[in-house]
């Protein structure tokens, strides 16, 4: 979505903001005689996102960017800073901190307003991202095919867990195809960490914000899948499937304390120890840590136009699957994939977007979780408003 923003010469000045509440109804739980109970959580309101964005285009190869957050108003974090020379249509060197292009929706969920849904797919969620959003140097380009259009992007950066004995490079990629006059795109995104690497929290610090488990002493792991995007009228379809193969070693000390502090479910205590029904030592761990995360989604929406504005109904499922993931948030795990039985859960979710003005987005949506929990296909439900819009336009 192209934004005029405040221009001085050649800088823009832009941001989003969102504000939000949700409530979710029969959250699953156990009681002390191991059956299940369910409670509504309490209702919650925040400020997901607050971004102030500049673009400066210092001649016509060179440019800066930086994407500063204050979501929930708890300080700034550098979300993005990075320069770009271009060298041609073809090469394009960007260094700095950028979201990496992997799929749709890696480099726009900080712009809310503008796409379709209110949570992001499964393999950006902030609890189970399948690997760092961030790279520190990407290389990019396109060429015409015709009427359409090649894009490509690779990075490296210092890896998950930061630089390594080793110097490992991980190595990300993205390749996409534009045709239909750029209403219709195919791609692929890959990523490996070329090597063992870390996780970027230690066990206790909460969820990662990486590919790679709290309680792995190394992990050697690669991302594929692919995704498709058409505008067929006034049709928004999109579908996307990430697979991630994790080659892991668990770090015994790490286990012991998950197994004697989070609340694990005896399926993760099979896969955690070599006796389930032992003593919890580091002699009783099992180290093979290997395991894969798959996930899916599809998403389509159909807008229309009133005298009052836009309006977007839309559906989407989303399917995840992780079977070395805990429940518990505070020692590194998923409250959603972590609370089933087997790691798996498929989530339906309709909702409608209404934009009085281009600026402004209402997005209303109620989803539907559906997995096994303690023997049994349960299911519990949450619905979410958010209100976000764009300024500097």
């Amino acid at each position: 979505m192209a934004l005029a923003g405040y221009t001085t010469d050649n800088l823009r000045l832009y941001g989003y903001f969102s504000w939000r509440v949700e409530k979710v109804w029969d959250e699953l739980a156990k009681d002390s005689n191991n059956n299940t109970v369910t409670e509504d959580a309490p209702r919650e309101i925040a400020i997901p996102s607050f971004n102030i964005m500049a673009l400066d285009k210092i001649d016509d190869n060179a440019k800066v960017f930086f994407n500063l957050s204050g979501a929930d108003g708890e300080g700034v974090e550098v979300n993005n800073i990075w320069g770009e020379y271009k060298f041609s249509q073809y090469v394009n060197l960007r260094v700095g901190k950028s979201y990496r292009r992997f799929g749709l929706y890696n480099e726009i969920l900080d712009a809310v307003p503008t796409y379709i849904g209110i949570e992001p797919p499964e393999l950006f969620d902030k609890d189970h991202l399948i690997l760092s959003r961030t790279t520190l140097l990407m290389l990019h380009g396109w060429t015409e095919l015709g009427d359409n259009e090649l894009r490509y992007s690779f990075s490296i950066d210092n890896g998950e867990g930061g630089p390594t004995a080793e110097d490992n490079i991980p190595i990300g990629f993205d390749l996409r195809y534009s045709f239909n006059f750029g209403s219709s795109t195919i791609g692929i995104s890959g990523y490996s960490s070329n090597g063992d690497t870390t996780s970027d929290v230690g066990v206790g610090q909460g969820s990662p914000r990486s590919g790679v488990l709290p309680w792995m002493a190394a992990d050697d792991f690669s991302v594929f899948g692919g995704y498709g995007e058409f505008l067929i009228d006034d049709w928004t379809l999109q579908f996307a499937y990430w697979t991630a193969s994790h080659n892991a070693v668990r770090d015994p000390n790490a286990v012991v304390e998950v197994v004697n502090n989070a609340g694990i479910n005896d399926a993760q205590r099979a896969r955690f120890l070599i006796d389930p029904n032992g003593a919890v030592n580091t002699a009783n761990v099992n180290l093979n840590g290997d395991y894969d995360v798959t996930t899916w989604y599809v998403r389509a929406g159909y807008s229309f136009s009133t005298d009052n504005g836009e309006w977007v109904p839309y559906g989407q499922w989303d399917f995840y699957e992780n079977p070395e993931t805990i429940e518990s948030k505070k020692w590194g795990g998923d409250a959603e994939a972590g609370l089933a039985d087997d790691g798996k859960f498929s989530k339906s979710t309709l909702g409608v977007i209404y934009r009085p003005t281009p600026a402004v987005a209402f997005k209303f949506d109620t989803s539907t979780h559906f997995q096994k929990f303690n023997g049994k296909d349960e299911s519990y439900s949450e619905i979410r408003l958010d209100i976000s819009y764009i300024f500097g336009q």
